[in-house]
């Protein structure tokens, strides 16, 4: 059966009706569609600008080269409705995190954003920020004191955002968190786990580079094995798999729960529990 490419009347309807789910479907299936689709961007509906720029920033994560030709045309929203600067934030912190040149673009905005007195945008900003910095931790320098600062801030959802951006960025340049390991300690005692990924993750740096820094925190490590959410699960296989790599002695007390691990039904969760014992196993 021949697909039939969507027409651009087909996909107005489907914006119409808020149908954002099979937009999606569509756009993973006919790639092509992302040129209709930033045109609608125009539109005065805020609401569909809002699912428009959602599914952008997923399309565009797991396929960044197809969106990247748009990310002018994505900040230039704002122009006409600066209600969304959130949403903007969000959609290109996951879209140009692969690419210095688009990273370096979006930054200066990024920054304003980060500065904001609205505490939630300053969120948003900061999650894009940590993306960005991931890969491109020269292009984030000038914010790293900010998102340190995060992590003393009286409201929850700003210390794990802070923590989680910096975790982020420390999963490859954990010297620039090595400072904030204590604070990030006490975020992590009281982050939700469905939040809490980034921290774990960066731990796994730190204990590849730092051992003795997070020797005290294996067994918090280890509880996380335990967890039901599978991001905190699989974030923390990985961290133990890290630092086993050069401390094995220290997660041996999670070889138990990452050998039941390396047969669970999560195909990610299952392969990284594998290379964790393997890489325990032969250092």
């Amino acid at each position: 059966m021949i697909k039939l490419f969507p027409v651009p009347s087909e996909l107005e309807n489907l914006l119409k009706d808020r149908r954002f789910g099979v937009i999606s479907e569509k756009l993973y299936q006919y790639p092509e569609l992302v040129d209709d689709l930033v045109g609608f961007l125009d539109t005065t509906n805020s609401g569909t600008q809002v699912g428009i720029l959602t599914v952008l920033g997923r399309f565009g994560f797991d396929h960044p080269e197809l969106v990247y030709p748009h990310v002018e045309a994505i900040m230039k929203v704002l122009d006409k409705n600066s209600s969304l600067k959130s949403d903007v934030a969000c959609a290109l912190g996951n879209l140009v995190f692969n690419s210095y040149e688009k990273s370096a673009e979006v930054m200066p905005m990024l920054k304003e954003l980060f500065h904001d007195e609205d505490s939630f945008l300053r969120q948003d900003a900061a999650a894009a920020i940590g993306n960005i910095g991931f890969k491109f931790p020269q292009l984030v320098q000038d914010e790293i004191e900010g998102l340190k600062a995060m992590l003393n801030s009286q409201v929850e959802d700003e210390r794990e955002t802070g923590a989680q951006a910096l975790g982020k960025i420390g999963i490859n340049s954990p010297e620039i968190i090595e400072d904030s390991f204590p604070l990030l300690v006490q975020v992590l005692e009281h982050a939700k786990e469905a939040s809490c990924g980034g921290i774990i993750s960066a731990f796994g740096a730190l204990g590849y580079n730092y051992p003795e820094m997070v020797k005290e925190q294996i067994p918090r490590l280890i509880g996380y094995l335990h967890s039901s959410n599978p991001v905190a699960v699989k974030n923390a296989v990985m961290a133990l798999g890290i630092i086993g790599m050069t401390q094995p002695d220290l997660i041996e007390p999670a070889i138990p729960d990452l050998q039941r691990l390396a047969e669970h039904p999560d195909r990610e969760i299952r392969l990284n529990a594998m290379v964790a014992i393997s890489k325990s196993d032969n250092s």
